[in-house]
């Protein structure tokens, strides 16, 4: 099962200290990827500052992992289903695409910590929302940065179910 959004519905994850991570992150999911983004928000906990913390982010055909102000980018992103994985360990970011390592960056900001909730779906970015308007499925919130083992492993678990 998929979240099925459709631009106008998102899911809301309340604020928990679970969800508080500051020095090692993973964010996980699947994403249906129809054509360009427009300025949409996969999942995080993202809101206008200082409550940025982090956030994976949809637009045009890139795919960004944020956290705090700054960001790793992939670009070239295609029609279909795709994992999509953030990683931070206190010292960078790295992100995944289908299991491959595809764009990574040193950053050794610690997040920052909000009593904002975690949103699937969407993110506020202060003045309006940003949903994201195809599906999501098995979103996953990590205290700790996935091992590019632990990543290949989780795409080849879920490969055959959504590509």
């Amino acid at each position: 099962g998929a979240l099925n959004l459709d631009g106008n519905s998102w899911a809301e994850v309340h604020d928990n200290a679970s969800v508080d991570v500051t020095t090692g992150l993973t964010l996980e999911t699947w994403v249906y990827w129809s054509g360009n983004k427009n300025d949409e928000g996969v999942l995080g906990k993202w809101f206008p500052s200082p409550n940025q913390s982090y956030l994976l982010y949809a637009n045009s055909n890139q795919v960004k992992f944020f956290t705090i102000t700054s960001s790793t980018t992939y670009t070239g992103m295609t029609t279909g289903w795709h994992h999509i994985v953030g990683t931070y360990d206190g010292a960078g970011r790295k992100l995944y695409i289908d299991g491959a390592y595809e764009a990574g960056n040193a950053y050794s900001t610690p997040l920052a910590v909000s009593d904002k909730p975690v949103e699937i779906g969407r993110y506020y970015g202060g003045s309006a929302t940003n949903p994201y308007t195809d599906q999501i499925a098995q979103p996953r919130i990590y205290n700790r940065a996935l091992t590019a083992e632990e990543v290949q492993r989780n795409y080849n678990a879920g490969k055959n179910i959504y590509k």
